[in-house]
């Protein structure tokens, strides 16, 4: 089974739902986090972390789900939800898959919007130091990079 962190469009997400579900067999729990896509409300870091955990709960607590087969998969922001959701739940996930995540948020506004570095401090909102999180991870990871992803740099 894997519980799939999505920060994004859901829609875009189907193919890989429909080859996890069709062709390997899993059975794949997807969230659509507050502020994205058509979930109302804000994308805060807090906010998503609690969408995180609402899932992680939903999925022990269904009987269809076998409980020793988890796997937190999360590509671009929801990758970094899914390394907050490991280190916080690892003792009950088998694994985790990260498709072009980024470090911290901190870091991709420096390679992206180098011109905002001196003002981040005063903007940003959203920090997820994954880079600190992830050394608590003792579980298996597979990090999946694109070359030519459009927003998180192959770095």
């Amino acid at each position: 089974m894997f519980f799939h962190a999505n920060a994004g469009n859901i829609g875009g997400r189907l193919p890989l739902i429909e080859i996890l579900y069709h062709h390997c067999g899993f059975n794949v729990v997807i969230v659509g986090y507050r502020g994205y896509g058509h979930s109302e409300g804000s994308p805060t870091e807090a906010g998503l972390e609690l969408d995180a955990d609402a899932m992680f709960k939903f999925c022990q607590d269904c009987s269809e789900i076998d409980n020793n087969k988890i796997f937190v998969l999360g590509r671009s922001l929801g990758g970094a939800v899914a390394i907050q959701a490991a280190e916080k739940y690892q003792t009950k996930i088998k694994g985790i898959i990260l498709e072009n995540t980024f470090s911290s948020i901190d870091d991709l506004v420096d390679v992206i919007f180098p011109f905002l570095s001196p003002f981040k401090r005063y903007v940003l909102r959203m920090h997820w130091p994954s880079i600190e999180r992830i050394t608590r991870v003792e579980i298996p990871i597979l990090f999946i990079i694109g070359q030519k992803d459009e927003l998180v740099p192959a770095t």
